[in-house]
C-alpha cells in the first residue's frame, strides 16, 4: 500500500492537474465544434474526439514519472527496493493506465449525453490500446533519455510524425491512430474488422516490446544515478 500511495502521489503531482485540465477543456471546445458543424455525429467521431483527452491523460506521468523520481532524490531508495522495476515502475505504468481509463469514463458519458448514444465502455476498451501503446513507449523512451523534457520532445515529433502519415496509413494496421469505428465504404465490414485486429495486435506487442525494454533499461541504474 506504501508503493501504491507513493506511486499516486508521483502521478497526481507536478503538472499532471493541468493536463487533465486541459484534456477536458480540448474536449468541450472540439465536442462544441463538432456539435455545431456536424449535424450528423457517429461513433467515429466521438472516438477522435476522445483521443486527444486519451493522450493528454496518459501524456505526463508517463513521460516525466522517472525524473519526477530524480527531482524527489528517491532513486536511490527506489534502486534499493527488491525488484524495484516491477514493484515501482510497472506497478505506476499500471496505475496510469488505471487513472486514464477511469478519468475518461466521465468525457465519454458526457459525449453520450450530449452528441450521441455510444456504447461507452467499448469506445474506453479502444481507447486503452492506445493509452497502453503511448504509455510504454513513453516510458521506454524516459528510460533512454533520461530527462522528462527530451522525452515529451521525441514523444511529440513521432506524434506529429504519424500525423503527417495519417493519410497514408489511414487503412493500414500499421497506424497508431486507427479509428475502429471508421468503416470505409469501399471496404467490407469483415476485412475491416481484420484490419483493426491486426493494427491492435500491432499496438499491444509493440506496447509489451517497449515495456520490456524499458525495465530492461532500468538494470543500469548507474546511468539514472549521478
Amino acid at each position: 500500500m506504501n508503493l501504491i500511495r507513493y506511486n499516486l502521489r508521483i502521478i497526481f503531482g507536478g503538472k499532471f492537474i493541468l493536463f487533465i485540465f486541459a484534456a477536458f477543456v480540448f474536449f468541450i471546445i472540439f465536442g462544441t465544434i463538432t456539435a455545431l458543424n456536424d449535424q450528423s455525429i457517429e461513433i467515429k467521431d466521438v472516438y477522435g474526439l476522445l483521443t486527444l483527452p486519451a493522450v493528454l491523460l496518459v501524456f505526463y506521468p508517463s513521460v516525466f514519472g522517472i525524473q519526477r523520481d530524480a527531482d524527489a532524490r528517491t532513486l536511490e531508495i527506489i534502486f534499493g527496493i527488491p525488484d524495484y522495476r516491477f514493484k515501482v515502475w510497472l506497478l505506476r505504468l499500471a496505475l496510469v493506465i488505471l487513472i486514464s481509463f477511469i478519468l475518461l469514463f466521465p468525457f465519454a458519458f458526457l459525449a453520450h449525453l450530449m452528441l450521441i448514444s455510444i456504447p461507452v465502455f467499448i469506445i474506453l476498451l479502444q481507447l486503452t490500446v492506445l493509452i497502453v501503446f503511448i504509455g510504454s513507449l513513453a516510458f521506454c523512451l524516459s528510460t533512454i533519455i533520461k530527462s522528462g523534457n527530451g522525452t515529451a520532445a521525441i514523444i511529440i515529433i513521432a506524434g506529429l510524425i504519424f500525423l503527417i502519415l495519417e493519410d497514408n496509413l489511414k487503412n493500414s494496421m500499421w497506424n497508431v491512430f486507427l479509428n475502429p469505428f471508421e468503416n470505409p465504404s469501399d471496404m467490407n465490414e469483415v476485412l475491416w474488422a481484420e484490419l483493426v485486429f491486426k493494427n491492435r495486435v500491432f499496438l499491444l506487442s509493440s506496447s509489451v516490446i517497449f515495456l520490456l525494454l524499458g525495465l530492461l533499461n532500468l538494470q543500469k541504474r548507474e546511468k539514472f544515478i549521478r
